[in-house]
């Protein structure tokens, strides 16, 4: 039956590039909304990896990251000095986005005490640092950078950036955190808390403490609020549940786009399938009269639907990678090479499904309608 199929296929060329059209288009779309998708969670979930095992002390109401909240440093000395805090590993740290000129998105300054940069840097993806991790014994304009503020800058381990007009010199790169998604890690310069509150003209202010618990104390068992009610404590489940609120949203919004796409895709198809059984109707009858089972005409109608589905999706998956690498130069991107292929294993394996299930459910009617055909009646159709 299969080579039934594929000879109606080459003589309905006109209707099969309508299906293989309808077919990739809905790939394409679902598979670019999907893959987005998975860039922001990917990211998002490096971010939640910063504050993995810690808590950061903040102005109420801040969240991840902490870039809105300011709070004395006098503060951040009381709490650094409480008997929960590991005093060697938690650092105060001021969180300051900058916007860039040449580029677009921002740039996360971040000051830390030096020696204590693993408490930022460490993360549960295993961070690793090209060159040197930490500002002990350094300038006050040495710098740690982001892998993504390496790629905007062009910047490797020895050279000097200029940032809002001051320079500075690059003594480490971090390694990428996220894949597409602009992290607050990889957009971080991390530089001496001194150095950061005075360029950004805030000296003995902090946006936060970034608390580190003794080892003998778990991280859950630290509570702060009934001493400082006025602060919020953030901890790794309050980031999950910020990256989850922000993500809803977007997921329902993007969920029904690709619901549609889906939905018109099979119908689309299912109409192509029907003027198929249609015009085959006389043919269908022959087979039927000569003892063809109605389980083979079934798969016969079946299998030309999966066959214009695979080659659609096929289509759609190969324009899937320039597709998302257009978007992410109308977004902004400085540089996208439109020859990289790289899909993530979860999307092509959801996208494989998504052109099964509308090959199988679009021809599932004809099919059913064809197997009704009379023999009789069907060798009398003109």
């Amino acid at each position: 039956m299969i080579d039934i199929a594929l000879k109606d296929f080459r003589a309905k060329k006109g209707r099969a590039a309508m299906c293989i059209v309808g077919v990739m288009a809905c790939v394409l779309l679902i598979g670019t909304v999907n893959l987005v998708l998975y860039e922001m969670e990917s990211g998002l979930e490096g971010d939640l990896g910063t504050v993995h095992g810690k808590l950061y002390f903040e102005k109420n109401g801040t969240g991840f990251p902490p870039s809105g909240s300011i709070i004395s440093e006098n503060l951040g000395n009381e709490v650094m000095n409480r008997s929960e805090v590991n005093p060697d590993k938690s650092t105060k740290a001021l969180f300051m986005p900058i916007q860039n000129d040449n580029f677009s998105g921002y740039t996360m300054i971040v000051g830390l005490t030096p020696g204590r940069e693993e408490t930022f840097i460490e993360n549960v993806k295993n961070v690793t640092v090209e060159g040197k991790g930490s500002l002990v014994g350094e300038s006050d304009n040495s710098v740690i950078i982001g892998s993504q503020v390496a790629e905007n800058f062009n910047a490797t381990v020895g050279s000097t950036i200029t940032v809002s007009n001051h320079k500075y010199k690059v003594i480490g790169i971090i390694k990428q955190i996220g894949t597409g998604w602009p992290l607050t890690i990889d957009n971080s310069i991390v530089m001496q808390l001194s150095h950061a509150q005075s360029v950004m003209e805030m000296p003995n202010l902090i946006s936060t403490v970034i608390i580190v618990p003794q080892e003998s104390i778990d991280v859950a068992e630290i509570d702060l609020q009934n001493a400082y009610p006025s602060y919020s404590i953030y901890s790794q489940n309050d980031t999950r549940k910020t990256l989850e609120d922000n993500l809803s949203q977007i997921k329902i919004f993007f969920n029904m786009i690709s619901a549609f796409i889906f939905a018109v895709s099979v119908i689309l198809i299912m109409i192509v399938m029907m003027m198929s059984v249609k015009e085959k109707t006389k043919e269908i009858g022959t087979m039927r009269a000569i003892g063809t089972r109605k389980r083979s005409i079934l798969a016969l109608i079946i299998y030309e639907s999966l066959i214009l589905s695979l080659i659609g999706g096929i289509i759609g998956i190969i324009l899937m990678s320039p597709t998302y690498n257009m978007l992410g130069l109308l977004m902004g991107a400085k540089e996208v090479n439109f020859l990289s292929f790289y899909i993530p294993t979860p999307i092509l394996i959801q996208i494989l499904m998504i052109v099964f299930i509308i090959g199988t459910f679009s021809g599932l009617l004809p099919a059913y309608i064809a197997t009704r055909i009379s023999p009789i009646h069907a060798l009398r159709y003109e």
